[in-house]
């Protein structure tokens, strides 16, 4: 016989575990990875510091940076500032085995505010009829999500269908040299900031890419992804070189007979490369000494 009032053994387990509280919420398994994973339920948002550790993100998180001082350097270095302050820790202090947060080059990042918040940019494709919206840095001036992907896509090899988005975490197997899917190169993060400083100059004008990527065999910064023939809705060809040439470390190409102007990027100190194409479509460049109300003579840079 049972007892009166007693509740059958399997309903007693199906019953939910009540979770143990504390003073500050539920009291849950510490881990090394506790303070993140916590925040992370939360939705707090995190950044990458940008320290020594991470020193290869150091173009994505400052793409319109093209050198570090020497002078800053060394403050940043291993015997600089950066060395005096200590990466993130915690005493949990309850138990002698209670574990230590990793040190993670990781920091909480606060919201946004409405007046740092990037513009987004229309971006579109010559053909195809492809376009897309997406702001291409963050609040910070880093290349903001998916912009890589996007603007990579966008600037694929003449003829390439179209990938999807987002691209994969690895390279593909049967991808070409340098390439990250067949025919398609992830673009210069630094030609991600150009982007945005013509976006910025031209607000709310749509950005059209002519050609980007370019492979068979291409030596030059086409083919390395570092360049874009750009044409932007309602604004003359003047008016965009005229802003890539206040850019350093650019070369910006003007062709009266085309309806784009090359723009790439380019080590630093190399200064401002400028040039002039009369040629027409499909023949075979033709560079001058300059262009009365765009380049002045003597400026202009002519291949030997």
């Amino acid at each position: 016989m049972g007892i009166a009032g007693a509740k059958p053994a399997a309903a007693v387990a199906r019953r939910p575990v009540t979770p143990e509280w504390g003073l500050l919420g539920p009291v849950q398994d510490l881990s090394s990875l506790s303070w993140l994973e916590t925040g992370i339920h939360q939705s707090r948002p995190f950044r990458l510091a940008p320290d020594p550790s991470l020193s290869l993100l150091a173009h994505y998180l400052a793409p319109a940076q093209n050198h570090v001082a020497e002078w800053r350097s060394f403050f940043r270095g291993e015997y600089g500032f950066s060395s005096w302050q200590p990466r993130f820790s915690l005493s949990w202090g309850l138990t002698a085995e209670a574990p230590e947060p990793e040190a993670l080059s990781v920091s909480m990042r606060g919201p946004c505010p409405k007046w740092r918040a990037p513009r987004p940019v229309m971006l579109a494709r010559y053909d195809g009829g492809e376009r897309t919206t997406l702001p291409l840095l963050d609040c910070d001036g880093g290349v903001a999500p998916d912009a890589i992907d996007v603007v990579s896509v966008l600037s694929r090899a003449p003829g390439v269908a179209r990938p999807e988005l987002p691209l994969p975490f690895e390279p593909s197997a049967d991808a070409g040299p340098g390439e990250w899917l067949p025919h398609v190169k992830l673009v210069d993060p630094r030609l991600i900031w150009v982007l945005s400083q013509v976006a910025q100059a031209f607000p709310r004008r749509a950005l059209y890419i002519m050609s980007g990527y370019r492979e068979n065999g291409h030596t030059g910064l086409h083919g390395k992804a570092k360049a874009i023939d750009l044409f932007v809705h309602g604004v003359s060809n003047e008016q965009l070189f005229s802003l890539c040439r206040s850019l350093r470390d650019v070369g910006c190409g003007f062709y009266p007979n085309n309806k784009f102007v090359h723009v790439d990027v380019r080590p630093y100190g190399t200064g401002r490369v400028l040039w002039v194409d009369d040629s027409q479509p499909g023949t075979p460049s033709h560079y001058l000494d300059g262009f009365e109300g765009v380049l002045e003579p003597g400026r202009a840079w002519v291949p030997q």
